[in-house]
């Protein structure tokens, strides 16, 4: 019974990690529009960090060249490289926190809870 219980508290410790790991990437719009035509994709930030920046920002910003007007939507923060229009946000998608965060935060509860009984 003592082996069960122990396997069991190593079991919800390895699920309350794997769970805050999860709930800690932010998620993005990744894109780029060219005078209002483009797309964007809800990217997972930590699966383009080829770098190891550890984003926890998402950011906009506009460029202009040659009279052509290039929207950028990308993982990051704001840098004296983007152009004055530059706005980032801390929350996935910059537009609120997704479902699936909200129910890894419950879940990381939930778990944290019933580890300690």
């Amino acid at each position: 019974y003592n082996e069960y219980k122990s396997y069991l508290r190593m079991f919800k410790f390895v699920l309350l990690i794997c769970l805050v790991a999860t709930a800690m990437t932010i998620k993005c719009k990744v894109g780029t529009f060219i005078e209002g035509k483009g797309v964007t994709v809800d990217t997972d930030c930590d699966s383009v960090d080829l770098l190891n920046k550890n984003f926890v920002k998402c950011k906009k910003f506009s460029k202009e060249a040659v009279g052509i007007t290039t929207t950028y939507h990308q993982c990051g923060s704001c840098d004296p490289n983007d152009n004055d229009d530059c706005t980032d946000c801390s929350t996935d998608l910059c537009n609120g926190a997704s479902r699936a965060s909200i129910i890894s935060v419950v879940m990381v509860t939930v778990t944290a809870v019933l580890m300690w009984h």
